[in-house]
């Protein structure tokens, strides 16, 4: 299968119910603010969690650095592959990352959540901070009353709220932010 198919499967699937519930957002190819990396969708609710496709036409080669920047943002993550690659991820990635695999056989195909994920405890707030736009971080900061000079960089004052606020509060201030966002994201690319 390739990457918009199983896309669309997961979506059909999985996540279907996300669509329709207005306290949660489904967004295709969230850029994060580490080493230029991307998750291929990610459902922002009550929680950060991110799905990474490799079909069996991608390589493993990038999922390290890939886990290594996902697990500064997300609650939860769970990585959406074919057979052929289970057992070689599933070596790969530590235990709180789950797995789903994809398969088509005879034109018939399947999704199957083979290990759920766990809460990621290795988050780190000043990345958290990084998803947000200028203006969500000033506004931010001004609601919580942290000191800030307009003309900071954004990396200063995404460091201002995550020394000034715990963690906790930082998921939910972003989750909020992204939630709220018009026009954002919505391109969905069709299985053919």
């Amino acid at each position: 299968m390739k990457d918009p198919c199983i896309r669309k499967l997961l979506k059909d699937t999985e996540l279907q119910h996300f669509f329709n519930d207005c306290n949660s957002k489904v967004v295709d190819e969230l850029s994060l603010p580490v080493a230029k990396a991307r998750i291929d969708v990610a459902v922002i609710n009550g929680s950060l969690h991110g799905y990474e496709i490799k079909s069996a036409s991608d390589t493993l080669q990038r999922l390290p650095s890939q886990i290594e920047a996902y697990t500064k943002v997300f609650d939860y993550l769970s990585i959406v592959t074919e057979s052929k690659y289970k057992d070689r991820i599933l070596n790969i990635i530590p235990f709180w990352i789950g797995i789903i695999v994809c398969d088509e056989i005879k034109g018939i195909k399947t999704i199957k959540q083979v290990r759920k994920p766990k809460l990621n405890k290795n988050k780190q707030s000043f990345f958290i901070a990084k998803l947000l736009w200028r203006e969500e971080i000033t506004d931010a900061l001004t609601e919580y009353q942290i000191p800030f000079r307009k003309q900071d960089r954004n990396w200063l004052l995404c460091e201002a709220l995550s020394l000034n606020l715990d963690i906790k509060t930082i998921s939910f201030i972003v989750r909020d932010k992204l939630k709220k966002r018009e026009n954002w994201k919505t391109n969905v690319k069709e299985c053919y």
